[in-house]
């Protein structure tokens, strides 16, 4: 098999894998944080802490990083979605370069089939009626 249909191949899947991840993908970064709380006497005042406490936080629109909290019950989820968001990365950047294969490979099979000479700097075309 050709590496231009090879290549063609491997875009398909590439394109077929991305389109079934992107319908889970979750953006955002990861952290567990643990708290103490008011309550006198609470376990946590002696050093058992509350949690752990699932937060995301991104970069917003305004460039700030903001974030929020993920209940214990959408956690797993959440995890799940952040790494798909991951593989979502690694598979576009494998896309890019297979695109840009593709276009190289374009690019040298146009100059193959366009064989006719080339003129030099400053030459211009020469009919046999005008050296007359």
């Amino acid at each position: 098999m050709s590496s231009v249909m090879k290549n063609s191949a491997t875009r398909d899947a590439l394109l077929r894998r991305l389109s079934q991840l992107a319908r889970r993908a979750l953006f955002g970064t990861l952290s567990e944080t643990y708290r103490t709380c008011g309550r006198p006497g609470c376990r946590c005042q002696q050093g058992q802490k509350h949690g752990p406490h699932l937060y995301v936080s991104f970069r917003g629109p305004s460039g700030t990083t903001t974030g929020y909290y993920v209940p214990q019950a959408l956690a797993e989820a959440m995890r799940g979605g952040v790494a798909v968001w991951q593989e979502l990365q690694a598979l576009l950047r494998e896309l890019a370069e297979v695109n840009r294969e593709r276009l190289w490979a374009s690019r040298v099979s146009r100059s193959q089939r366009q064989k006719t000479p080339r003129r030099k700097h400053g030459s211009s075309p020469t009919r046999p009626e005008e050296h007359l």
